[in-house]
């Protein structure tokens, strides 16, 4: 039976995306082609979380997605970023527990999941924790462990592991997982995945940083990736023929770390406000949306050897995948400054910032490392912290003679 002992404030919920959404459509240019991505979170988000009975559930974005997609349509994705969410929450979980755990597990109690498979990714202390609470709840729950390292013997349990996921859909849609289904999965994702990588690489100069975001975010609220891709190529095919926009004079910032997800924008939303211009955002989850699937998949190499290779979870000691992207976007783009963005209870990020700190260091890019949770009491102070980022930020540019500030 779904929880419902859980009562959920609806009202400030739905105001908490409504809320986000506004702020998102004044930013935005007057385009056709964006109102169905405005649409497409809206109704995601917005859900009859009491009719809407999902199929598969997938909490983050580390299951490979010819696995979910196997059944023919989108699963229900659970990112967490919501803070209303989180508190349906509260009485399962201690205070400190991270916020995006917090926010997922209320989605869940919400009780449309109740008679989903629900896909869990083994990534971190609190994923293990929601796992065992939603199965000692009666919910249906498949794990997937993703190992501290990559090596030989760690890939083989990799390898053991995907198996055992496929096998668990596959009984749950009580169809076989046929590797011609697979395949037609897999194909669909590139076409995805290569509309995702003309998209960012078009809108680049053409959309805000946030916008950006947006957009690509939607990825994960679509009920039909085909329509999904359509209307990107739209939008992208819109954007060529817009001019650039005027922003030689804002420092051009990267934003690393904790994953940022919809209705939780104020980061973002902090560092344009601070007259920064948010270049990119690089993290597991936009990486899983970016690459890791290539023609490789439909030549007969084993799509799980090619995700496991490119996975960039926060799973890893040594994030290799996730640096080396970032190493690579240094010699891509113009990046001023990094703004490191760590979420309290997500302790794991922080362990990567001390190799990256010397990776900017080698090129002479200051770091801002800005920890805060969902909540906004810290918004004032995050604000006159950023604006100092900025006009640090300002300050080298002029001594390097790149603008008259």
């Amino acid at each position: 039976m779904p929880d419902t002992e859980n009562r959920m404030d609806l009202h400030t919920y739905k105001k908490e995306v409504d809320d986000g959404l506004q702020r998102l459509v004044e930013i935005m240019p007057v385009y056709e082609e964006l109102q169905y991505f405005e649409k497409c979170v809206r109704n995601h988000y917005l859900t009859d979380f009491e009719r809407n009975q999902s199929t598969l559930v997938v909490i983050g974005s580390n299951i490979p997605e010819e696995l979910v997609l196997i059944s023919g349509k989108m699963p229900y994705w659970i990112l967490g970023g919501s803070r209303a969410s989180s508190m349906w929450a509260d009485d399962m979980v201690p205070r400190d527990t991270d916020p995006v755990s917090r926010s997922g597990l209320g989605y869940i109690l919400s009780g449309f999941a109740w008679n989903a498979l629900i896909l869990i990714p083994l990534v971190s202390d609190s994923t293990r924790k929601l796992a065992y609470i939603l199965k000692s709840r009666g919910y249906k729950v498949q794990t997937c462990h993703f190992p501290p390292v990559k090596d030989e013997q760690s890939y083989l349990e990799w390898r053991r592991q995907y198996e055992v996921c496929r096998d668990a859909i596959s009984l749950h849609l009580k169809r076989p997982m046929t590797n011609r289904s697979l395949r037609k999965s897999q194909a669909q994702i590139l076409t995805a995945k290569r509309q995702i990588q003309a998209f960012r690489h078009i809108s680049q100069d053409k959309l805000s940083g946030v916008i950006r975001m947006f957009v690509l975010g939607s990825y994960y609220c679509t009920a039909d990736l085909s329509e999904w891709c359509s209307r990107l190529r739209s939008l992208t095919e819109r954007l060529r023929r817009e001019p650039k926009i005027q922003k030689d004079e804002r420092g051009s910032v990267l934003l690393l770390g904790s994953p940022i997800y919809f209705p939780n924008y104020k980061v973002p939303f902090l560092i344009e406000e601070a007259g920064l211009t948010l270049c990119d955002q690089i993290d597991y989850t936009t990486l899983s949306m970016q690459g890791g699937f290539r023609e490789e998949y439909l030549s007969g190499v084993n799509e799980a050897d090619i995700f496991y290779k490119s996975d960039a979870s926060s799973a890893y000691v040594k994030n290799d995948a996730l640096y080396e992207r970032v190493e690579k976007l240094l010699t891509e783009q113009r990046i001023d400054g990094v703004v490191y963005h760590v979420l309290k209870g997500q302790i794991e990020y922080d362990f990567e910032l001390e190799r990256f700190e010397e990776l900017f260091e080698k090129w002479d890019i200051p770091v801002f490392r800005l920890e805060t949770d969902y909540n906004y009491q810290d918004i004032e102070q995050l604000r006159v912290r950023m604006e100092a980022f900025s006009e640090i930020l300002n300050q080298r540019r002029y001594r390097k003679g790149r603008v008259a500030v």
